[in-house]
């Protein structure tokens, strides 16, 4: 861990309290920097956030905790042990995919438990089951060494010989289904193993085959997590140690403008104050930046000087954020529904940019685990259903009632929630138009910019301006990508990046 002195410590703005600001936030305040951190909502988290109405307790946002070791290396960072901040707990049977056809498949933490279950589908599967997970293990390793954890700053390190080389040793940029497909005989393994790319709001049919370390890191890395009191409580625990460590942070304090002089950034403006910086770090979502706190002038690069209005964007999600009369004893605590038309409900999201007649969808019951996140005899449900990005073929104000009947139909016939619309107690929607309100996020794509071969890696939105000097990004929308863990990372390449460039002092 670095250290600085404590008498000429340089100061870094952060834009944005999501867990990208915060946790960069905490290395520059562990690295000696002078650090404050704006956000223009009353609570920090960004979509990682916290529900609390009618006695229940929902997390907005990210459910699936993944990676832990990003999270305990960044309070390892700092002098801390993630453990005297927040209690994780492990999860047993991790999930259930639903199948269109109504058979279902438990995705089991233990292996044994595992292949009984993939053996009742697919008789003779287990051998190219291991393969499978060689074959994710190999890209988890090297995708995480050497595209993840690396920032490239040209063209020259992104495609030298040994890039290349390992780009086509993996197979890594190629189709994700058509790689899982090599190893699975029925689409019904093929869906339970692809449909990891909803995490990151992909479709799996157009997503990198590198994204296979997500089932990979499910099922034999690190396994599901839950942290006690929700996924909101690892925000507690990180803004905590940002305080501890001297970061001031400032909620309620929308920033107006990034202040930039002679081609550099020097601080920012809120609330018509203008307060200096040394270098300046956004977490709110980059294009929205580029657009709106910016100057004109300066300018972007969006990766390999592409514009902004070349973008390609993720899907967005329809929210549901239940309180049920009753126990829901019969679900896990995460469930996926997986359409009966599995290809066309993701070109109906991604390709024809419209509602899906036979939606997908995932539901959450948190107080399964967490029991103090429903008032007794009751439930906390939470359900997502992938939709396109806002355009022009879907209105949300005219369409979204009929959208939320739909949705109640499939839970009653798909997830069993019987007499659902008698037994509600409290209710919450959310569409892209709130994720584009709450979050600034460009078409109210809810997990950022796509991850397309076009979009990752070099091509991505670098975390450094290549037109404003001290400019840096953090967040779903530039490198690494999007992904609670992957922003996590990010957090760590931007800090460093900031440590060599500007120096704590």
């Amino acid at each position: 861990m670095a250290t600085a002195s404590a008498t000429v410590a340089k100061r870094v703005a952060v834009v944005g309290g999501g867990m990208g600001g915060l946790a960069a936030a905490i290395r520059l305040g562990a690295m000696g920097f002078g650090v404050d951190l704006f956000e223009k909502n009353a609570t920090l988290g960004g979509r990682m956030n916290r529900l609390e109405e009618a006695g229940f307790t929902f997390d907005t946002g990210p459910s699936l905790l993944l990676m832990t070791d990003t999270y305990r290396e960044l309070f390892r960072f700092a002098g801390r042990d993630l453990d005297d901040y927040v209690r994780l707990i492990p999860l047993n049977a991790e999930y259930r995919v639903n199948f269109g056809d109504g058979d279902s498949l438990t995705i089991h933490r233990f292996l044994p438990e595992l292949i009984k279950e993939l053996e009742r589908i697919e008789p003779g599967v287990t051998p190219r089951f291991y393969r499978f997970l060689e074959d994710a293990s190999y890209k988890y390793r090297l995708g995480r060494s050497e595209f993840v954890e690396r920032d490239f700053d040209t063209a020259g390190e992104f495609f030298g010989l040994r890039n290349l080389r390992l780009l086509l040793k993996t197979r890594a940029v190629g189709d994700y289904y058509r790689s899982v497909s090599r190893f699975f005989k029925t689409d019904k393994l093929r869906q339970a193993f692809s449909l990891q790319t909803m995490y990151l709001g992909l479709s799996p049919f157009k997503a990198p085959a590198v994204y296979s370390l997500l089932p990979y890191t499910e099922l034999a890395e690190d396994g599901l997590w839950f942290p006690e009191g929700g996924m909101y409580s690892l925000i507690e625990a990180m803004e905590r140690l940002a305080r501890e460590l001297g970061v001031r942070v400032h909620t309620e304090s929308p920033v107006e403008e990034v202040l930039v002089s002679g081609g550099t950034a020097r601080g920012v403006r809120v609330n018509g104050e203008s307060i200096g910086a040394d270098a300046v770090l956004a977490n709110a979502d980059l294009p929205y930046v580029y657009r709106s706190l910016l100057p004109k002038e300066a300018g972007a690069d969006f990766g390999g000087r592409r514009k902004r209005e070349d973008l390609e964007y993720t899907a967005s999600a329809f929210m549901l954020y239940l309180g049920i009369e009753g126990k829901l004893d019969h679900l896990r605590h995460h469930n996926f529904f997986l359409s009966s038309a599995y290809r066309e409900n993701f070109e109906a999201i991604f390709r024809d940019k419209e509602l899906p007649a036979d939606p997908s969808f995932y539901a959450v019951v948190p107080s399964r685990t967490e029991p103090s996140m429903a008032p007794e005899g009751a439930d906390a449900l939470f359900v997502l259903v992938p939709v396109p990005h806002l355009g022009p073929n879907v209105d949300w104000r005219r369409d979204g009632p009929a959208f939320k009947e739909k949705v109640y139909g499939l839970l009653e016939r798909r997830a069993g929630v019987e007499g659902i619309r008698e037994r509600i107690l409290y209710e919450k929607v959310k569409t892209p138009l709130d994720w584009l309100s709450d979050y600034n996020l460009e078409e109210g794509a809810a997990f950022g910019i796509g991850h397309g071969i076009l979009q990752v890696g070099y091509f991505r939105p670098p975390m450094a301006s290549k037109s404003v000097g001290r400019m840096y990004f953090v967040g779903a929308s530039t490198r690494p990508g999007t992904g609670v863990p992957l922003v996590t990372i990010g957090a760590r390449l931007a800090a460093e990046r900031i440590g060599r460039e500007v120096g704590a002092g």
